[in-house]
């Protein structure tokens, strides 16, 4: 029996695996010097960071290759620095580290880049015994690492977002893009964004430190496949597959084929992870069919998650589920020589076949939901008494405020748009429910975009206060109730409400006193009054209104008749009053203290009534 030994894939072929490294190192410091340079635009702050974040990520990573070195080293391995020299650079770490510094925003805090790093060398790379026995690429899966566990600390600026021309609201291009809700990833308009297509592609936007520079990644990538320091086969086959699934998207969804194929390229990190991350000849399959095969499926998984699932891309997830399959790969690709052309063609494909039909199917049914009269925000009083009764009982608001905003988005082609909205409120004023009436917004994308939001946009509100949405600036609209692309709508929503709210007037006192002194500590009880043309509508309360088991009881058994007698009553005629008669429906036998308490400190409260 003849037993053929082959070396694994980061030792084959012409190249030595050091020049490899070189050669993809080269490539990363350029990338680097770019990211550099368009951070010192924005601020020396901005470079600096730019800088110290990879040497961070380096030095991190070299003292865990010294670390690693130290455990493992034994004397007769030979003089101990020297083998350390030798284990440093046989595992190239430092690429790791620059790879995954490059993937983190410049305002990534160090202590996120030293544990990323630590998580990257010694777990994803060391734990399965170093470069060569990683079965996962360690700079994903530590990018993933710190998406999952620090996300909210991973932001493109440092301190003030407003320092950033191109931030959107304070988020990278791609949240931004991906915020426009359900149809996000859908649609081939940047409309609403601080940057347009060819900043896209030339990297003139902030994200991550290294991922923008779409086009200049793409030119060294050529170079690296000359070096043949990557295998062409998946970069290709990734890039292709993404590019052919959006052009079936855009045609289902009747938008621009070939902006909406570029938009898919030069967005986020795709350009980088195809070049640079799962190329990796590691945690890749070593056929060439298998590296056309990984392809596919992270080009698959990439369009899948970004037009269906709640991440603001899918770049790196998809390497990650790509890494996993490489195996599977391996073992479905074994044996297939030229003799099985047929049968390697008829896998690549399937799973061409596979993303068009799925990525195409669930696009189509997006927007063809989107645009059904029920998912509209100007569906009619009609469509909604036709549907299925409820089995619950509707909620009858206890009184309903009324507003409306026009303004227009573009006077050269745009009509003025009119906003009405109906506030529901209850019986301590708080709001059920909000409804929209009118028209929103016109003209495809942006129909799309406020329909996408609208949902959450009207819940934030209803989770809001009065005070609250008075107090809010319609100039200065705060994330939750922004959609990008359709700022001036969500403008004209937020002053429709203000409208609706803008009769009520709120009021707020206090009172204290004590029944007995000797047994309870003095009570204080605090009222809110909201007033509408001069009249009472609601008082809500807090603090202490009575102590004791028997007044509380009595209390709660006649607080709605003092409500119902001061609700509907002027300011003036309660004012009037100077002292709370006790012969008044306010007024109850055996809570004396509680019922002047509280109106004393309804009289408090409206001491400022027409000031």
């Amino acid at each position: 029996m003849k037993f053929i030994v082959t070396p694994g894939p980061y030792q084959r072929g012409s190249h030595k695996t050091g020049i490899i490294m070189r050669d993809l190192m080269i490539a990363l410091l350029i990338v680097w010097a770019a990211g550099i340079a368009y951070n010192f635009t924005i601020g020396v702050a901005y470079g600096l960071k730019a800088i110290v974040m990879v040497l961070v990520a380096s030095l991190v990573t070299l003292l865990c290759d010294i670390l690693v070195h130290a455990i493992r080293y034994k004397p007769e391995q030979g003089a101990y620095f020297k083998t350390l020299l030798m284990h440093v650079r046989q595992n190239f770490s430092l690429v790791t580290a620059v790879i995954f510094a490059l993937t983190l925003p410049i305002g990534t805090p160090y202590y996120v880049i030293v544990i990323g790093s630590i998580f990257a060398t010694l777990l994803v790379k060391y734990a399965f015994g170093g470069f060569g026995a990683n079965i996962f690429n360690p700079a994903a899966f530590a990018r993933i690492f710190v998406a999952l566990t620090f996300a909210s600390s991973l932001v493109p600026h440092l301190g003030n977002p407003a320092d950033v021309p191109t931030l959107t609201a304070g988020a990278t291009i791609t949240t931004a893009f991906a915020n426009l809700g359900s149809l996000k990833w859908i649609g081939d308009t940047m409309a609403g964004l601080n940057v347009n297509l060819g900043q896209a592609w030339l990297g003139l936007y902030s994200g991550a430190l290294g991922e923008p520079f779409a086009l200049l990644i793409l030119l060294v990538g050529i170079w690296l496949a000359y070096r043949k320091a990557l295998n062409w086969r998946t970069p290709v086959s990734y890039l292709g597959t993404v590019a052919i699934t959006a052009f079936v998207i855009a045609l289902f969804a009747g938008i621009n084929p070939f902006d909406y194929i570029l938009l898919h390229l030069g967005l986020g990190g795709l350009m980088f992870g195809a070049v640079f991350m799962l190329t990796d000849p590691v945690s890749g399959p070593t056929s060439p069919f298998g590296k056309i095969v990984i392809g596919i499926i992270a080009g698959l998984m990439t369009v899948l998650i970004r037009i269906q699932g709640n991440l603001p891309e899918g770049v790196i997830f998809a390497i990650a589920i790509a890494n996993v399959l490489s195996p599977l790969i391996d073992r479905l690709s074994s044996g297939m020589t030229n003799l099985h052309m047929q049968k390697k063609w008829l896998v690549i494909g399937g799973l061409l076949f596979g993303s068009l039909s799925l990525n195409g199917g669930l696009a189509f049914a997006k927007v063809y939901q989107q645009n059904q009269p029920s998912s509209s925000s100007e569906s009619s009083s009609e469509d909604i008494s036709s549907s299925e009764p409820s089995s619950e009982e509707p909620i009858i608001p206890f009184k309903v405020l009324s507003g409306a905003y026009a303004s227009i988005a573009c006077e050269d082609y745009c009509a003025e748009q009119t906003q009405e909205v109906n506030v529901n409120l209850n019986e301590r004023f708080e709001i059920l429910s909000i409804e929209l009436i009118g028209t929103n917004t016109t003209g495809n994308p942006y129909r799309n975009n406020w329909n996408n939001g609208e949902a959450a946009i009207v819940a934030y509100y209803e989770s809001l206060t009065i005070a609250q949405i008075q107090a809010l600036d319609p100039l200065n609209l705060p994330n939750e109730a922004f959609v990008a692309g359709v700022t001036v709508t969500a403008e004209r929503l937020l002053r429709a409400l203000q409208d609706a709210l803008d009769s009520v007037e709120i009021y707020t006192g206090s009172a204290t006193s004590n029944a007995e002194e000797e047994h309870y500590a003095d009570q204080t009880t605090n009222v809110t009054v909201y007033v509408i043309g001069g009249v009472i509508e609601c008082i809500t309360l807090s603090g202490q209104v009575a102590v004791g088991t028997s007044w509380i009881n009595s209390w709660n058994s006649h607080y709605q008749t003092i409500f119902d007698y001061y609700v509907g009553m002027t300011v003036v005629e309660i004012q009037a009053l100077g002292t709370l008669p006790h012969a008044s429906d306010g007024f109850v036998a055996g809570l004396t203290y509680s019922t002047e308490r509280l109106f004393d400190a309804i009289i408090d409260a409206l001491s400022t009534y027409g000031g």
